[in-house]
């Protein structure tokens, strides 16, 4: 199965998020061919989540939260962030303000 590039994924979740009214802009542009991608949910009142993109066993992509398993303040996804971003300049960072949490690559 052919891969999309990380470059065409984000411009298709950009397009859909502004069609359903959800708050996304690309905060960081990483490596349009292989770029890892990260996005940074703001469900309001202080409750944030970093999402990374993970590969599974059966090949799938699905979207994983690395801040743990339930919602952080700002400063501590913040951080999570950075330290991810120092290991992986060409990553993609996608911000996203949502009260009900959506994330606009769940249905891509």
């Amino acid at each position: 199965m052919a891969r999309l590039k990380s470059g065409m994924l984000v411009a298709a979740a950009l397009r859909y998020a502004s069609q359903e009214l959800i708050d996304c802009v690309l905060v960081r542009r990483g490596d349009a061919d292989a770029g890892a991608i990260f996005i940074h949910m703001n469900a309001g009142f202080d409750q944030h989540k970093i999402l990374a993109r993970i590969l599974d066993f059966d090949g799938a992509y699905n979207w994983q939260p690395i801040t743990g398993a339930g919602w952080v303040d700002a400063d501590t996804a913040r951080a999570r962030l950075d330290k991810e971003i120092s290991r992986d300049p060409d990553a993609f960072v996608l911000a996203v303000d949502d009260p009900k949490g959506r994330n606009p690559f769940d249905v891509i």
